[in-house]
């Protein structure tokens, strides 16, 4: 009784068809299934292990903007309402972005993650991003571009002769107004001012919004 060739060599042989010679595939496409010659599903598997990994790079890829869009967006939208408030109940809206960025990058919960949020996110903390919402209000009234009711609440204290001082003037410091209550705190008046008068000189000094911005966020990560 004679051996038959291994699968292997007859896959490899040329077949001859009607005076055409052609050589048979060592794998085949079956409704989305690789089949080879020998059937271990070499092939197969290293095609869906190579999918599989591309569509895990894709989903982690898209982690940062699905938490962006739909978490850390909701903590900033409106955010300088919240001047003001205990420094307790911001640290609740902190520990929702903390976890989202541990969720981005995999990392537990007793990892720091500051430099995370700063260096990788670009997300600043939750009282910083109230700042960063007040103090292009403030710019526009300033300069002269916000409406009416914002612009009669910032004017500067070289204005008030009762309040000059030739220091704050100079670096074109605003007036805040006295607040005898700690609702007061939450006003305009008093918090967009305060926030506008902690800025440096060469923030301040910008003309351009859009530079203003800019420089308004690099200076409160450094700060």
């Amino acid at each position: 009784m004679c051996n038959s060739p291994a699968p292997a060599q007859l896959s490899g042989s040329p077949v001859s068809f009607g005076g055409a010679t052609t050589r048979p595939s060592s794998t085949v496409r079956d409704l989305g299934a690789i089949l080879d010659s020998q059937l271990p599903f070499g092939p197969h598997i290293s095609q869906l292990a190579s999918r599989c990994f591309y569509q895990l790079r894709s989903i982690n890829s898209c982690v940062k903007s699905v938490v962006s869009s739909f978490v850390v967006s909701r903590i900033y939208y409106c955010n300088c309402l919240l001047v003001g408030c205990p420094r307790y109940q911001l640290d609740r809206l902190q520990a929702v972005m903390n976890t989202a960025a541990r969720l981005i990058f995999h990392v537990g919960k007793y990892v720091s993650i500051k430099q995370l949020l700063r260096d990788r996110l670009h997300w600043l903390p939750v009282p910083k991003g109230i700042r960063f919402e007040l103090c292009p209000l403030v710019f526009k009234a300033v300069s002269g571009s916000a409406p009416s009711y914002l612009l009669d609440l910032c004017y500067p204290v070289s204005t008030v002769v009762s309040k000059r001082r030739p220091r704050s003037a100079a670096r074109g410091d605003l007036v805040i107004d006295t607040s005898i209550s700690d609702f007061g705190q939450h006003s305009f008046s008093v918090a967009a001012e305060k926030v506008w008068n902690e800025l440096s000189d060469s923030v301040r000094s910008i003309r351009a919004v859009d530079s203003f911005t800019s420089a308004l966020k690099t200076f409160l990560f450094s700060s």
